[in-house]
């Protein structure tokens, strides 16, 4: 993809932990790289980013704003600059505090942070109470997150219900979405959905008002002990599968390297 930077931008401004940064302030220097999509611009810069728009964005959001850390500073910049041009693919920005309190003689202090849009695929489901309405008010405070753009929504599938079976049947459904979050801000949202929901874990694939499940973040391969991305049990849920053929049957298992189309007819096979 193609980029463009920006470097040394120069801006005074109040951030920092202690009192005397919080009242007199001090320099700050960015350094920003982006990238978008040159080839489509045509020579109109209302189809590409207005660099000198950019960097007046960023100067205004950093002045206006006051951070205790500049690690919060540079990412609340990076999403903010992402939503306010939305052609942008990704950001790259460092941000420098080359006068920061340090005792010890050095010559910079900065921070790197890096942001990008990816699609999303969340799997909804829900077996206890109005099930129709759990899903469809966890689609709209998806819509309704600044960081998430709905793409599509498959189908609302009856199903039965997966590895405890002496339980209601569910409603399944995925969802396809833009968005800047990142794998742990992600796993929130999917979280702050249940809570809303008022979810409550009484066993393990236990019965449910609404469980949301990240399935893939683009390309993203994570192993942690609070999340793993692509989720470990695709392959094996037709209840998955299915909806996922439905929106989008071509994408590919980025670890299994198989399309949705293709692990369905596998998983179909095995079960006969």
């Amino acid at each position: 993809m193609d980029s463009i930077s920006i470097k040394g931008l120069k801006f005074y401004a109040k951030h920092g932990v202690l009192n005397a940064e919080k009242e007199l302030g001090q320099f700050f220097y960015l350094d920003i790289l982006f990238y978008l999509e040159t080839s489509l611009s045509d020579d109109q810069i209302n189809k590409t980013v207005h660099y000198g728009n950019l960097s007046s964005d960023a100067v205004q959001f950093c002045t206006s704003h006051r951070f205790d850390l500049i690690e919060t500073l540079a990412n609340n910049l990076a999403m903010y600059l992402m939503i306010k041009h939305p052609l942008m693919q990704k950001i790259d920005v460092t941000l420098h505090k080359p006068h920061a309190p340090i005792t010890e003689s050095f010559e910079d202090v900065s921070i790197n942070v890096v942001r990008e849009r990816r699609i999303c695929y969340l799997a909804l489901g829900s077996n206890l109470g109005d099930r129709k309405s759990y899903l469809n008010n966890a689609i709209s405070q998806i819509e309704g997150s600044k960081y998430m753009e709905v793409k599509k929504v498959s189908s609302f599938m009856d199903t039965a219900p997966y590895g405890v079976i002496d339980q209601p049947d569910f409603i399944n459904a995925v969802v396809k979405c833009s968005t800047l979050l990142t794998p742990s801000q992600l796993l929130e949202l999917t979280q702050s959905l249940e809570v809303n929901a008022k979810r409550e874990k009484k066993r393990h694939w236990g019965e449910r008002t609404l469980d949301v499940d990240i399935l893939f973040l683009g390309d993203v391969v994570l192993f942690c002990d609070n999340l793993i991305i692509p989720h470990s049990q695709i392959q094996l849920r037709s209840f998955v599968l299915e909806p996922m053929c439905e929106i989008d049957p071509y994408f590919i298992h980025p670890v299994l390297k198989k399309n949705m189309q293709t692990l369905l007819h596998e998983l179909q096979q095995k079960n006969k």
